[in-house]
């Protein structure tokens, strides 16, 4: 954290003046490092500072909210996808060649390399060793895709075909300009069985939770699911719900609507575009399917927009991701929560767009989305607290998504 101009940011750390790979010294890496500061891609994080203290040195990088390539992968993207994902890296890394510089992800790509919330593999800690070369960026970039495509043959992607950087980006760009094949009918997905609801719900995996109980928590949980789908809690009348039988249903009875499907998120980030972020290293919490963990604003003496406009959560999602609602666990009553999309990098709350709003329950909370176009992030934005006056905080237990 910048205390000086209340910001995050990134830092690559040359120890004691010497790097780990060529006793480089830290005048030399931020000799090559310049290099980087022209390049205006957002695969490569904004170059900010380069700092020469006694006891080391640092680059300073703006700092992206994002999750490791782990994290991405774990969302199991198409070929598609990661090549979505990396053919902006390609591209700079390709510019960067031909001006006889390197991004110096080769030896360290599981560090240097992270994916933002806008699905954007890209340098998050730049800094250039003297021993980096053109090869090792290579080695960075297929390490980077095989990352997020575990498993997928090395003729799906190019991972051995590309001899260059112009060669491995013209062939990413070859997957993503490809057109769509044709649209055929997708078979619905299966809806959770009562063995697999059973299973994620394990009360005895749940432990205890500050809610209203675990039976409330799984009535309120599928009333929120029912609801998201346009169902009634009450039994609709038969002639309205199915046709006889022996009769064919007429032109217009609507097919039923197709069943919700959870989708994992990748990670999150504390999105707060003023002042500090709130439990920064906790934001996870909201995330990690246990609803006896929690991740939780500050507290704060005055509702918002005093002292700052908000504060919310980032949360990754696999790339291009349809998503027809939001389920929030949460105990505290009366907070205000929007769905946005997620603001352009150093962007500002303005320039999100809402697709769903609504004021949390005690228990869980089913927010409607009202776009239906794909996205490979969202923030869950807190604009107004729950409590009262000098005592205003919100906690998150579980964020869900549906598809």
């Amino acid at each position: 954290m910048d205390r000086a101009l209340d910001r995050e940011v990134a830092l690559t750390i040359i120890d004691g003046g010497a790097t780990q790979h060529g006793r480089s010294s830290g005048n030399e890496v931020f000799a090559r490092t310049t290099a980087l500061c022209q390049v205006h891609s957002p695969a490569v994080a904004h170059i900010l500072d380069m700092v020469d203290g006694d006891s080391f040195s640092a680059v300073v990088a703006e700092w992206v909210p994002s999750v490791s390539l782990e994290e991405a992968a774990s969302g199991s993207p198409s070929i598609l996808g990661v090549a979505r994902a990396v053919v902006e890296l390609a591209d700079a890394m390709q510019k960067v060649h031909e001006s006889d510089a390197v991004l110096a992800i080769g030896d360290t790509p599981r560090v240097r390399v992270r994916v933002s919330l806008g699905g954007t593999a890209y340098v998050a800690f730049p800094g250039t060793p003297a021993c980096s070369d053109h090869d090792g960026d290579l080695r960075g970039l297929r390490h980077a895709i095989r990352t997020l495509a575990p498993g997928v043959a090395s003729p799906d992607l190019p991972l051995a075909g590309g001899t260059t950087a112009g060669a491995m980006a013209t062939a990413l760009r070859r997957i993503v300009d490809q057109p769509p094949p044709p649209e055929a009918p997708a078979p619905a997905p299966a809806p959770i069985s009562e063995e697999q609801s059973a299973a994620r719900w394990d009360p005895r995996q749940l432990g205890p939770i500050a809610l209203t109980g675990i039976a409330a928590l799984a009535v309120a949980m599928f009333g929120a699911i029912g609801w998201l789908i346009g169902t009634s809690l009450a039994d609709p009348p038969v002639s309205e719900a199915v046709a006889t039988s022996g009769e064919p249903a007429g032109d217009d009875v609507a097919p039923p609507p197709r069943p919700l499907v959870p989708v994992a998120p990748g990670g999150s980030a504390v999105y707060s575009p003023q002042q500090y972020p709130d439990n920064a290293l906790a934001s996870g919490l909201a995330i990690d399917g246990k609803l006896e963990t929690a991740w939780s604003t500050d507290t704060y003496m005055q509702q918002f927009p005093q002292f700052k406009n908000g504060v919310g959560l980032t949360v990754a999602l696999p790339p291009d991701t349809t998503l027809r609602g939001v389920w929030i666990a949460s105990p505290s009553a009366g907070a205000r929560i929007e769905i946005r999309t997620v603001p352009p990098v150093g962007g500002v709350l303005e320039e999100t767009a809402v697709l769903g709003a609504a004021t949390l329950q005690s228990g869980v909370t089913p927010i409607a989305l009202a776009d239906s176009a794909p996205h490979s992030g969202l923030t869950v934005w807190i604009s107004a607290q729950a409590g009262s006056e000098g005592s205003y905080r919100t906690e998150l237990s579980e964020i869900g998504f549906l598809n």
